[in-house]
């Protein structure tokens, strides 16, 4: 058998291209260390000396022609760069955009939505939009929150575009933090009666009464009164519904009445005597009793 010995000359070539190998990686790992060192230079004199927050601009989101609006309706530029913890002087680099978007949105229950960006050199700007009452639920006073849950304030007086709860309890309720129910599955039946509400375009809903899972009520306009059953089949019996008071109003456009759509396919109506201001539950009846009063019927 042949042994193949290698050349001098060979072991030297070899070696040399070890040597070279080995000199490019120390430079390669050379080039890298000073890439980073002057990275963080960068770095430090961006957060610390370069890039140093001047200016904190306070605006809302574009409308549909692209025009900025002013910002909130229910706080001043001031009191939201307050609340965002914000200060100029402060490095634009090291800011954390999350934190200051959730200051105001807890400190300033009314905004819904804060948005911070940072406009280089030296201009931080939040974009803020508000958010709005569209629940109140009686504790005292009258606890708003908006359609997230997020709770707004407490209020003697229900205003005119809320939809008050009845019989829904709360275990806590601090504003700029999500209500606490004492009971979660209120959440799924809110949602999926006003959801098949607005499909259903009926109107404004100024009354839930959640008091009987299996007799919902709802009071549309503050006049018209539509019992509803279980939750199931809502599609069909606001459809039911929306015939009925389509009718009504044709006779009387203010007409009160009482409409029970608890089978899906057919509706009973009778006149509604009860106070404006008596609350859902007592206003309205399950039904049908009638007094006497020969109740239309339409299918």
């Amino acid at each position: 058998m042949e042994t193949t010995q290698k050349t001098a000359a060979e072991k030297k070539a070899e070696r040399e291209k070890r040597r070279r190998r080995i000199q490019k990686i120390r430079r390669l790992k050379v080039g890298a260390g000073l890439c980073l060192a002057l990275a963080l230079v960068l770095y430090l004199l961006s957060a610390f000396v370069f890039f140093k927050i001047d200016t904190i601009e306070v605006c809302g989101i574009p409308d549909e022609n692209g025009d900025v609006t002013a910002g909130s309706s229910y706080y001043t530029a001031e009191e939201i760069i307050r609340a965002s913890g914000a200060e100029t002087g402060g490095s634009l680099v090291n800011i954390s955009k999350s934190s200051i978007e959730k200051n105001i949105e807890k400190l300033l229950p009314y905004i819904g939505n804060a948005q911070v960006k940072r406009k280089y050199p030296s201009t931080l700007r939040i974009i803020v939009e508000d958010t709005k009452a569209d629940f109140a639920v009686e504790t005292g006073g009258f606890i708003l929150f908006d359609k997230d849950y997020k709770v707004l304030e407490t209020v003697a007086e229900v205003p005119k575009s809320c939809t008050k709860l009845i019989g829904v309890s709360v275990d806590s309720a601090e504003p700029g933090s999500e209500i606490c129910f004492t009971d979660e599955a209120y959440k799924d039946r809110i949602e999926s009666v006003m959801q098949a509400c607005e499909d259903a375009q009926i109107g404004t809903v100024t009354k839930l009464d959640l008091t009987n899972i299996a007799s919902v009520k709802i009071v549309i306009d503050g006049r018209i009164t539509l019992i509803l059953g279980t939750i199931t089949d809502l599609p069909e019996k606001l459809r039911t519904g929306m015939k009925t008071i389509e009718a009504e109003r044709e006779n009387d456009p203010y007409v009160r009445i009482i409409i029970d759509v608890s089978e899906k396919d057919r509706s009973y109506v009778r006149n509604d005597y009860s106070p404006y201001d008596e609350d859902v539950s007592e206003a309205m009846t399950t039904a049908p009793e009638y007094d006497g009063d020969l109740p239309d019927s339409v299918g």
